[in-house]
C-alpha cells in the first residue's frame, strides 16, 4: 500500500514580503533503476549523505532520487549563513546604540546584561528591584562607572529591546536552520538506505508559500511517497 507523509519545514528568508505561493519541483521523476550494485559501499553513501544531501544517491548512480534534497540544502545552508551574518550585524547595532542613549561600556559584559539594560530604565532602579526580591541573595551590579546605565528616555529604551529582539530572532532562526539542514540529511540517509536495499525511491515534491505578517519568512515544505 503506498502511503503519503507529509512535512512542513519553516526556513525563514531573508527577503521581506514574500507572498504566494508557488510549486517549485514535484513528482517522483526518477528515471534511474532502483537495483543495488554490489560494487557499492552503503556505508559510503551514507557518509555522502550526511556530507551534503543527495551525494549519496548520485554515488548509487540515482542521482534524480536526491536531486532536489541537495537543491533544498543549499537554500536551508544559505539561510542560515544569510540569518548568522545578519544576526551579528543587528547585535553590533544594539551595542553600540546603547553605548551612545544608555551610557553603556560593552567590555567584558556579557549577553544577561544586555538582555537586562533593556528591561530597566537604569542600574539603581534594577539593583533595587533586586534587593526588594531577592533581599539579602540579590545579584546587583557593582556601583561602579563600567557597569552603569541611564537611558536618556522610555522611547530609546523600548527602541533597544526592539532592535535586541530582532537579532535574537535571527539568531534562532539560524539554530533552527541548522536544525533543518540536520533533518535534511537524516531524510537523504533514509532515501540511500532504500536504494541500496532494492527499494523504490522516496517520491518527492516540494512547494514554496508565503508566510503573511511574519518575520522574513517562506516555508519550504516537502511530500514524500513511499
Amino acid at each position: 500500500m503506498r502511503q503519503t507523509f507529509l512535512t512542513g519545514i519553516v526556513i525563514l528568508s531573508l527577503v521581506a514580503g514574500v507572498s504566494g505561493r508557488e510549486k517549485i519541483f514535484s513528482g517522483s521523476a526518477f528515471a534511474e533503476g532502483s537495483q543495488k550494485s554490489e560494487t557499492k559501499s552503503l556505508s559510503k553513501a551514507i557518509g555522502l549523505s550526511l556530507l551534503l544531501p543527495g551525494m549519496g544517491e548520485r554515488y548509487l548512480g540515482m542521482p534524480s532520487s536526491g536531486k532536489y534534497l541537495t537543491i533544498g540544502d543549499g537554500i536551508i545552508i544559505g539561510s542560515a549563513v544569510s540569518f548568522a551574518i545578519v544576526g551579528a550585524w543587528k547585535e553590533q547595532e544594539y551595542k553600540t546604540f546603547a553605548q551612545k542613549y544608555a551610557g553603556v561600556d560593552p567590555s567584558g559584559k556579557d549577553e544577561e546584561f544586555f538582555r537586562i539594560i533593556g528591561l530597566y530604565p537604569d542600574r539603581d532602579t534594577y539593583n533595587y528591584s533586586q534587593e526588594l526580591y531577592y533581599r539579602d541573595d540579590a545579584d546587583l551590579y557593582p556601583q561602579t562607572p563600567e557597569w552603569n546605565w541611564v537611558w536618556r528616555s522610555e522611547q530609546d529604551q523600548l527602541r533597544y529591546y526592539d532592535m535586541r529582539a530582532s537579532a535574537e530572532r535571527m539568531w534562532r532562526n539560524f539554530r533552527i536552520a541548522l536544525g533543518v539542514a540536520g533533518i535534511n540529511r537524516l531524510i537523504s540517509t533514509i532515501n540511500v538506505i532504500r536504494l541500496y536495499r532494492g527499494g523504490a525511491p522516496l517520491g518527492l515534491s516540494a512547494e514554496i508559500n508565503g508566510v503573511h505578517n511574519s518575520d522574513y519568512g517562506f516555508k519550504l515544505i516537502y511530500s514524500f511517497e513511499f
